[in-house]
């Protein structure tokens, strides 16, 4: 801490990147374990909610859109629309 009380750290893009992609490795694991419709439409958002972080932080990061989450979310759209 500086004498007037402030903290200063910085954090290198490749490190925000890193954290990142290791939360949506580990969110990635739910998917494989509990296969149900419910988890795949939580895990597109969960992946949305890190690509939001990702922007706040200027650094791109390429992850994979879960395959059962964007047919889901396809079928929602398409019903929303009907409505």
């Amino acid at each position: 801490m500086s004498p007037t009380g402030i903290r200063h750290e910085a954090f290198f893009r490749d490190d925000i990147r890193n954290v990142l992609r290791s939360i949506e490795s580990a969110n990635a694991c739910l998917a494989e374990h509990v296969p149900t419709s419910e988890v795949a439409i939580y895990r597109a958002g969960f992946t949305a909610a890190l690509q939001a972080v990702a922007l706040a932080f200027d650094v791109r990061l390429d992850l994979p859109t879960p395959k059962r989450a964007a047919a889901l979310l396809s079928v929602v759209q398409l019903a929303s629309q009907e409505d």
